[in-house]
């Protein structure tokens, strides 16, 4: 199961925005959804942030709803390689023949000592 999959979605769709000077929030919750949290500050802004596994924004809006800058970013959304699977191994017939020339090769020299 990978873990940063829901944050590596996440900044893709923020990524799908491109430039956001002059955004409103809805336009911006429309792409990526609503925000996690929303807190009004300083000067009748408002901080808003999403975040999921591994990624991590924070935006700042003006009292009209624009976008004013990114005030944090964290992202952290490679998938754990312990959780991949492993790519197939893929051997051609000759090496095939070879182990298993091998194999019986070994399991004669055992039985010629039995």
């Amino acid at each position: 199961m990978d873990v940063t999959a829901p944050g590596r979605e996440l900044a893709r769709s923020f990524a799908a925005l491109g430039q956001m000077t002059g955004k409103t929030l809805g336009e911006i919750v429309a792409v990526v959804g609503p925000p996690n949290s929303r807190a009004g500050m300083a000067h009748n802004t408002i901080l808003c942030q999403w975040q999921a596994n591994g990624y991590h924004i924070a935006l700042l809006f003006d009292a009209q709803d624009r976008f004013i800058q990114v005030t944090s970013e964290y992202c952290n959304v490679e998938p754990n390689k312990s959780l991949v699977e492993p790519e197939p191994v893929s051997m051609s017939i000759g090496a095939i023949l070879s182990v298993l020339t091998a194999i019986i090769a070994g399991i004669l020299v055992l039985l010629s000592h039995c």
